[in-house]
């Protein structure tokens, strides 16, 4: 019934439109219609079609952003937030937002000052704090990160991800008891999260406390079975420490819980290889390739286990399939024309020999 209802709304407004086609008021009806309808496109050709007559129509331009932004198109995002913000209402989500897509495309200043005129018009806004300070983690600076999300944290400790965030940062900085802190305290905001108890074994296992992670990698694989990443972090950590049979275990079992996905099958063909087992390595990154053609690191390590079984012609052949693939990776590059060096070489030695 209800959808009925909004079927006839939305023929009635576009008759509106037709009889009345300058009437802002109809085509942000219409558009909220289709938006409640997840109808995005047709959301957005309404909000365009307003602003080809109303060029400063502020809700069509910031829910065009938005809508731009969901769709990863982040430069028509920017395009509409920033004629937006040009409109001079102080609206601290534009400025947000507008910082976020610039954060998406990768640029620092533009979105660090968009990010500062936000804190400036509300600076007890925990979100912006945060948005900063993943800002500064993507620039590989956890000490002014750390800053921000602990600002976060402290006006807003009721949340669990402003924990988290913090706790990742001081993971970075090698501050692990501190992490595990803030995890527990995240678990104990969100009990049923079963993803901040691996993030707390993850930290225990980093600060060398082996007892506490695996107790906690335990508890979390048995509340859930099927939890494809807890198999792959515990299988890390017991690599750690040196037990071997488990951590192939632990690989093998997120393999049969996810044969399609190839993390798995790496990090068993990196232990494989650590071990000298070069065939094993091999088979597994072959079927890597199988799974994601396009692994331009499954072929480079492909690459380096043939070279260490002294097979440079199938080694030259990978790393030639992984420039193919990143064809800007310099270092691979100058691997690829050192092992075709040391190929013609043997060659040559053969020949005199």
């Amino acid at each position: 019934m209800e959808m009925q209802n909004n079927i006839q709304l939305i023929e009635d407004l576009i008759k509106k439109i037709v009889n009345n086609p300058n009437n802002s008021e109809s085509y942000l009806q219409l558009a909220n219609l289709y938006l409640y309808n997840n109808e995005y496109d047709l959301a957005i050709n309404v909000y365009e079609s307003l602003l080809s007559f109303e060029k400063s129509n502020f809700v069509a331009l910031t829910n065009l952003g938005s809508l731009y932004f969901c769709k990863y198109d982040y430069y028509k995002a920017i395009n509409y937030y920033s004629r937006a913000a040009n409109l001079g209402v102080d609206n601290i989500s534009v400025y947000f937002n507008l910082g976020n897509a610039y954060a998406e495309i990768g640029e620092f200043r533009q979105a660090m000052s968009n990010y500062i005129k936000a804190l400036n018009m509300d600076k007890s806004n925990y979100q912006v704090y945060t948005a900063i300070a993943l800002l500064y983690q993507d620039q590989g600076n956890y000490e002014e990160a750390l800053i921000y999300h602990e600002k976060a944290l402290k006006l807003k400790n009721d949340i669990p991800e402003n924990y988290t965030n913090l706790a990742f940062v001081l993971s970075k900085l090698e501050r692990y008891d501190e992490s595990v802190s803030l995890f527990k305290k995240a678990i104990k905001l969100s009990p049923e999260n079963i993803m901040y108890k691996l993030y707390c074994a993850n930290a225990y296992s980093s600060s060398h406390n082996y007892k506490e992670a695996n107790k906690l990698f335990n508890s979390v694989i048995k509340e859930n079975e099927n939890y494809y990443q807890a198999y792959i972090c515990y299988g890390i950590s017991l690599y750690e420490q040196g037990k071997l049979n488990k951590a192939i275990d632990m690989y093998n079992k997120a393999i049969a819980l996810q044969p399609n996905l190839s993390n798995a099958y790496i990090l068993l063909g990196n232990l494989y290889c650590s071990e000298h087992k070069n065939e094993d390595a091999i088979e597994l990154y072959k079927r890597v390739i199988e799974i994601e053609p396009a692994n331009s690191n499954a072929y480079t390590l492909l690459g380096n286990t043939y070279v260490m079984v002294k097979d440079l012609r199938s080694a030259i052949s990978s790393y030639k399939q992984a420039i193919d693939i990143e064809p800007d990776n310099d270092e691979l590059k100058l691997i690829y024309i050192e092992i075709i060096q040391e190929y013609m070489k043997n060659k040559d030695e053969e020949i005199n020999e």
